[in-house]
């Protein structure tokens, strides 16, 4: 008499727990791209800013700061400090719009994720209790060491206004 193999149930619910895990995260990495004509490449734009003037934004106006400890071209910030201020990154080659000149623009490699946006010489980043558009509440903070200011067009801190959260 043949005995019949069972799979136990566990593991036909897990293989298709596993396979909707799996799209979801691809999913989940399709609505990352902020460039519309270019998915995955992310475009810096600029955008006038409350106390602050004319700062470099995302393409869903969420500013970007600059953290004055980095040497050019080159991210110090990991880690716990990348949890907290997360690094502008690209899946290709970054645009721009605006105000923004696609003669600063470049993007550097990070061992921890995809390629940083760089910006007149500063891997650029966001700040994670900015929750909309137009938040600049990472403005002129001390934190891991150094201070992080928003960037102009021309590629420089802005070193007016402090932190606020959008009016």
């Amino acid at each position: 008499m043949a005995t019949e193999m069972r799979r136990p149930r566990t593991a036909r619910f897990g293989g298709r727990l596993l396979a909707a895990s799996l799209a979801a995260t691809a999913l989940a990495g399709c609505t990352t791209a902020t460039n519309s004509q270019s998915p995955g490449r992310t475009q810096i734009s600029s955008a006038q800013a409350p106390h602050l003037g004319q700062i470099l934004v995302n393409g869903t106006g969420r500013t970007l700061y600059l953290f004055v400890a980095d040497p050019p071209n080159q991210s110090t910030c990991s880690g716990a400090c990348a949890s907290i201020w997360p690094p502008a990154t690209t899946q290709g080659a970054p645009t721009t719009a605006g105000s923004a000149q696609q003669s600063q623009i470049a993007s550097i490699s990070r061992p921890d994720g995809p390629p940083q946006i760089v910006y007149g010489g500063h891997p650029l980043y966001y700040y994670q209790a900015d929750t909309g558009r137009g938040d600049t509440r990472g403005q002129a903070l001390t934190q891991f060491g150094a201070e992080w200011y928003a960037v102009s067009p021309q590629g420089q801190q802005v070193q007016s206004g402090t932190s606020a959260g959008s009016p």
